[in-house]
């Protein structure tokens, strides 16, 4: 995914954490997001993950499969991974 100015967007310490990563690019490349991202996306990507934190895990798991191109099971480990955090 070209991430252009976003790549090296700090990611929240709960996703830091769970990843073990710094920076989205580093989370896209782990995850093998596909596409572009646009200023429009990104502030998807953060609602996204504020839904997330307030429940909506099938928000977030749509965002990530239909938005991002992540592969529906690797987008479940992924949210797995970060409610274990």
């Amino acid at each position: 995914m070209n991430l252009g100015k976003y790549s090296s967007y700090p990611l929240p310490a709960g996703v830091r954490r769970s990843f073990g990563v710094e920076t989205a690019g580093q989370l896209a490349d782990q995850l093998g997001v596909k596409g572009e991202i646009t200023d429009e996306l990104a502030r998807e990507a953060d609602a996204a993950y504020s839904a997330y934190t307030r429940g909506d895990t099938a928000a977030a798991r749509e965002f990530l499969t239909t938005k991002l191109g992540v592969d529906g099971a690797v987008a479940d480990d992924a949210l797995a991974k970060l409610a274990a955090s």
